[in-house]
């Protein structure tokens, strides 16, 4: 089996030849510190990936309009303000939607411009056919969130709610037909990263995300199929509040399965491993960014022995392959699937 092979027949909870490695954001001084002087496509090939991304954000220093460039302040395309840290994506900071009246004169992006794209078209010459070309799309709740502000806009759910309903709409009119244009150019993967959980619950109650952000999760998943690509919905936390909600809108593959947040993947598979395919739970909080390399191992080997039996998975980090991730702990990460992950 070629990569691409490998993914699709673990997202159809098929058994590939191998466990496939699978990963969406490798930070680059990790791929720096392994192979130096190297961009993210020669180390993608050089580690083994089986799904090839974007890896960047949409933002660089170069390519924004600083608002107080000391302090890494910028205004995005949403209107936004976000600021540059350590990481690749920059944070969210201030939403322009201060009042629910300022959305009726708000104006989204729009979906069919060139930067809505990136520079997708380059990996695609580049891998497709070759390995699977995944991309981060949202759904229902970070960029409504982040245009009024996650606290407010968790609070507008018991205030407001017809407002969130609204705002919700207004997001998913760029984030659908962006995330279409991405599968017809060529993605084979959509992961929708938005995050509902920290490590305790879910940051809404499960009525809440029943009522305002399943309906718009389901029309996004319903979209990527109907544009012919494969979903995996991403979403860091403990989830098993809204666990089923999440699987019931056909999702093929569910990540990153936290296990620092009581994601027990063996549970996890056992419970639903007929309906969706998994992919993570390697921890790279304490595990990948300050255990040692004998643990990562012996986790590795142990999350492999438990989730992959019949097929249905992919290794993958908890969250990313951040910048504090130990380089020797991914590289032991990664030779561990390689000596256990053949079937």
């Amino acid at each position: 089996m070629d990569s691409l092979q490998r993914v699709i027949a673990a997202l159809e909870r098929r058994q590939p030849d191998r466990v496939p490695l699978f990963e969406c954001v490798i930070d680059a001084r990790v791929i720096d510190a392994l192979l130096p002087g190297r961009d993210y496509f020669a180390f993608n090939d050089w580690i083994g990936l089986d799904n090839v991304g974007q890896n960047r954000s949409s933002w660089s220093r170069e390519n924004v309009e600083f608002i107080d460039e000391a302090k890494g302040l910028f205004r995005d395309k949403w209107g936004v303000i976000r600021a540059f840290g350590p990481e690749s994506t920059p944070v969210p900071v201030e939403g322009p939607i201060k009042r629910p009246e300022d959305l009726k004169t708000y104006q989204p992006p729009d979906p069919g411009a060139d930067d809505a794209l990136g520079h997708l078209p380059e990996v695609i010459d580049r891998y497709q056919g070759r390995k699977a070309i995944s991309v981060i799309c949202r759904d229902a709740f970070f960029n409504p969130a982040f245009l009024r502000g996650t606290s407010q806009f968790l609070m507008d759910m018991i205030e407001r709610p017809k407002f969130v309903h609204e705002l919700i709409e207004v997001a998913l009119g760029y984030d659908i037909p962006a995330m279409v244009r991405m599968v017809q150019a060529g993605a084979d993967v959509v992961v929708f990263g938005d995050d509902y959980a920290d490590k305790n619950a879910t940051l809404m109650s499960p009525r809440h995300f029943r009522q305002f952000i399943l309906p718009g999760l389901k029309r996004c998943v319903d979209a990527a199929h109907d544009a012919g690509a494969y979903v995996v919905k991403h979403t860091d936390g403990n989830i098993m509040g809204i666990i089923e909600m999440i699987i019931d809108t056909g999702i093929d593959a569910l990540n990153p399965l936290e296990p620092q947040a009581g994601m027990d993947i063996g549970l996890i598979k056992q419970k639903y491993g007929d309906r969706i395919a998994l992919v993570g739970n390697i921890d790279c909080g304490y595990l990948l960014s300050q255990a040692p390399v004998e643990e990562v191992r012996r986790v590795t080997r142990e999350t492999i022995k438990t989730a992959a039996p019949g097929g249905g998975y992919m290794l993958s980090s908890s969250n990313s392959i951040h910048s504090s991730v130990k380089p020797e702990n991914f590289l032991a990460m990664v030779e561990t699937l390689r000596q256990y992950g053949e079937y």
